[in-house]
């Protein structure tokens, strides 16, 4: 059988491609036809120099709101009547503008002009099934038997495979269904003006069949006209002063313009001939054939979101204020980056920061009323910047760099304090990756590969997520420790963007947040077990497409007490000043990055993968921080600076997981050094810790709060 890797890589339609589509057959509704009139190409800003020198009238698109028209760079006409009628009756309107080249020929289906290759598969759901049985369905079926998709997500795909209308020429052809022809008809016409002829224009008209696309008689005319002409603000001479200023990835100042406009003399006798062809046959004008796109069902798989932003309305708790920069004896003119925290069983603290160009990992003590700070390591800056405690509390890891700057793990005995590097048996990028705490309470590290395969002359990559585990346990006294990989899946192949990890601890499984949301594979085959699909995640909500991870958040964090995984989320929103604000989901905002950045968690349930809680903390540009308390009872959230204009500080908000809601109101210093970078519980459930600049600030939570770590549980945490 042929890898399965090789098969999906190389197909056709990616997932992300067929995520743009919409489902099923269409009904004959099309966009509004924009307004249009005719304007002195001189009069028309960012029109063709050519067009203005020719004193040409040319077709202009009126936008709404009063802003102002733009020039038409092409237009669409469409009449309801058979080819035969219309091409002669162009062909004989363009006869009183001159000399044309011309040709009449039959295209195959698969080959459409511009963009009515759309068009003909928004309306021809017939089609669409053909393209999705032979190239998708193959392809994803041996996906499933391979284990790298559910049956539910090889549902999904297919539907919506059936209903992606984006043209494919190469996979068409390739059907019987698109080997039939239609007519079409080109002419041109080329000129040049000026003394030395550097201007030049190309009238191009096409007309074509598209009654394919319609189910009855119709045919489309296209007119467009290129020129092209010396650049009036171009001279030797400043390109030569330009040259010696700009750097060598810069274009300087082009010598030779061009650009596109649709004359009203071309326009006009063809819009005329069209007219006259006879009664019933109305003829339409557009600046795109996606004018004519057929409405059709959305295929709905994006699960809805509420959001549920922090109390307001609950008596406050204040924070106290602890300097961990003075305890752990650093100067005040230091620099200081801080990383992690950890929460120890007894109490006690353990912190990670850089200054300058050393990271120190410190154990902070409560003695009396006094905090004593005592350095367990010192290495070079990267180290430190991720902490993970063992299950029972007893043994701290962190990754820096041994002696000889080599990438390096390192344990701490908490009962003694002992710290012991290992060097790990890994290639450098591999060693570089991340890695997090399994079932066993060691490291393991979470690799991306790749590898190419030649098939049929052609070099086809196939995609692999890789757990690395160690394959014995850690030296006693340190040193070389090796690594090896026991679990290699190809899922990784279904997804156009990289899978990442879950912070869980699983002996037979392990979680991972992919594109669609999270998946849990078999450790011991790689096989996705289940997958659930989260809502959006990162950008503009959209109701049809909610893939993508985000970026600038915590790592995912679960908690197998509780049963949940809570994934990060940057929602770009329309600001008005309330909370929750409205979502936006307004289809003509075409940029995805376009509003305010609102940052909070997705908490969903592993049982059936509905969403419990989607936890908004506010307005804010990354999230910083999350914590779990030890069972899963409380999610807490910490950013920076959450509104523009008002007090700087950080921000952090408590959630009840169990019932869905927001909880007490946490108060945090204000106007003062504002950056937080980690959250914990602590271990006894009656406190949360937050890192950040300059100090670490201390809730003491009501005793009805305490989520106590008992029978193997214990809190966790993550930041960006």
């Amino acid at each position: 059988m042929k890898s399965i890797l090789v098969i999906i890589v190389t197909g056709i339609f990616t997932f992300a491609g067929m995520a743009r589509g919409s489902a099923a057959p269409a009904e004959d509704v099309t966009m509004d036809e924009p307004a249009w009139h005719m304007e002195p190409a001189a009069k028309v800003p960012g029109a063709s120099g050519v067009a203005a020198r020719l004193k040409d009238r040319i077709i202009v698109w009126d936008n709404p709101g009063g802003t102002t028209p733009r020039a038409a760079t092409e237009v669409h006409l469409l009449i309801d009547a058979p080819f035969a009628e219309v091409q002669p009756a162009v062909k004989k309107a363009l006869a009183g503008l001159g000399q044309f080249d011309s040709s009449t020929e039959n295209s195959l289906l698969a080959y459409q002009i511009d963009g009515w290759g759309e068009v003909l598969l928004s309306r021809r759901p017939d089609l669409r099934n053909a393209l999705a049985k032979h190239f998708v369905q193959p392809r994803l079926e041996l996906a499933l038997k391979e284990g790298l998709l559910t049956a539910a997500e090889v549902d999904q795909r297919m539907a919506l495979a059936r209903a992606d209308v984006t043209s494919a020429p190469q996979a068409g052809y390739a059907l019987d269904a698109f080997q039939a022809t239609y007519p079409n008809y080109y002419a041109n016409q080329n000129r040049s003006y000026g003394v030395l002829e550097k201007s030049r224009s190309k009238l191009s008209i096409y007309v074509f069949d598209v009654s394919a696309a319609f189910g009855h008689p119709a045919t489309a005319v296209r007119i467009s006209r290129e020129d092209t002409y010396p650049n009036p603000d171009y001279s030797t001479l400043r390109e030569i002063r330009e040259s010696s200023r700009r750097s060598i990835l810069s274009s300087g100042t082009p010598s030779i313009l061009t650009g596109s406009v649709v004359p009203a003399s071309a326009f006009d006798p063809v819009r005329t001939a069209l007219a006259s062809i006879g009664a019933g046959h109305s003829v339409r004008i557009a600046p795109t054939p996606r004018t004519w796109l057929a409405t059709v069902e959305p295929v709905r798989t994006v699960p809805t979101i509420i959001l549920t932003p922090p109390q307001t309305d609950r008596p406050p708790i204040e924070a106290e204020t602890v300097p961990w920069a003075r305890i752990a004896g650093a100067q005040a003119d230091a620099i200081t980056y801080p990383h992690d925290l950890l929460t120890l069983p007894g109490g006690d603290l353990l912190l990670s920061a850089s200054r300058i160009d050393t990271a120190r990992v410190w154990r902070l003590q409560l003695e009396g009323n006094q905090w004593k700070a005592t350095t367990l390591w010192q290495g070079d800056e990267g180290g430190g910047r991720q902490l993970a405690l063992s299950a029972d509390g007893r043994t701290a890891w962190f990754s820096g760099a041994s002696n000889a700057k080599e990438a390096a793990l390192f344990s701490i005995n908490l009962e003694t304090d002992r710290v012991t590097a290992y060097a790990v048996n890994l290639p450098a990028d591999v060693s570089k990756s991340r890695w997090e705490l399994m079932g066993d309470q060691l490291p393991a590290y979470f690799n991306h590969s790749y590898s190419y395969e030649n098939k049929d002359g052609n070099s086809q990559r196939r995609e692999w997520v890789e757990v690395l585990q160690a394959a014995a346990k850690p030296p006693a006294d340190g040193g070389a420790w090796s690594f090896q990989s026991t679990l290699k899946s190809a899922r990784q192949s279904m997804m156009s963007a990289q899978i990442s990890p879950v912070r869980w601890r699983g002996q037979k499984s392990v979680w991972l947040e992919d594109q669609p949301g999270v998946s849990v594979l078999d450790a011991a085959s790689g096989r996705v077990l289940r997958a659930f699909a989260l809502p959006q995640r990162f950008g503009t909500p959209n109701s049809t497409d909610a893939t993508g991870q985000a970026q600038w958040v915590p790592r995912s964090l679960g908690s197998p007490e509780a049963n949940w995984i809570a994934t990060g989320f940057i929602l770009m929103l329309k600001d008005d000043g309330s909370l929750p604000p409205k979502l936006d989901a307004n289809p003509d905002r075409h940029n995805r990055f376009d509003g305010d950045r609102f940052v909070g968690m997705h908490v969903v349930d592993l049982d059936d993968g509905h969403v419990r809680l989607s936890a908004l903390l506010g307005r804010s540009d990354s999230l910083a921080a999350a914590a779990r308390s030890a069972n899963g009872r409380w999610l807490a959230l910490g950013s920076n600076s959450v509104r523009p204009g008002g007090s700087k500080g950080p921000k952090v908000a408590l959630w009840d997981v169990t019932k869905g809601q927001a909880s007490v109101q946490l108060l945090a210093p204000r106007n003062r050094d504002p950056d937080l970078h980690a959250l914990a519980f602590s271990w006894s459930g009656s406190d949360l810790w937050a890192f950040c600049d300059g100090g670490l600030l201390h809730w003491h939570l009501p005793d009805a709060f305490k989520d106590a770590a008992s029978h193997g549980s214990f809190p966790d945490q993550s930041h960006n």
